[in-house]
């Protein structure tokens, strides 16, 4: 649930970054956002991504 979240995230980011590159936001508040939105989305998928390598890992027993 929360890569698709973050990965909204990285979509909103990157339409941001579009619209400011043609001229339709005039904003240097836009490229702030953008990017905060880019890096926010990564580090959710990058933590569910490493919660769900955890998860899927074979349990070591103590021998």
């Amino acid at each position: 649930m929360t890569t698709r979240i973050g990965f909204a995230i990285i979509g909103a980011g990157v339409v941001l970054i579009c619209l400011r590159a043609v001229n339709w936001v005039d904003s240097e508040m836009a490229d702030i956002a953008s990017v905060l939105a880019i890096v926010v989305g990564a580090l959710a998928v990058a933590i569910d991504g490493e919660e769900a390598d955890q998860s899927t890992k074979p349990k070591r027993r103590d021998t």
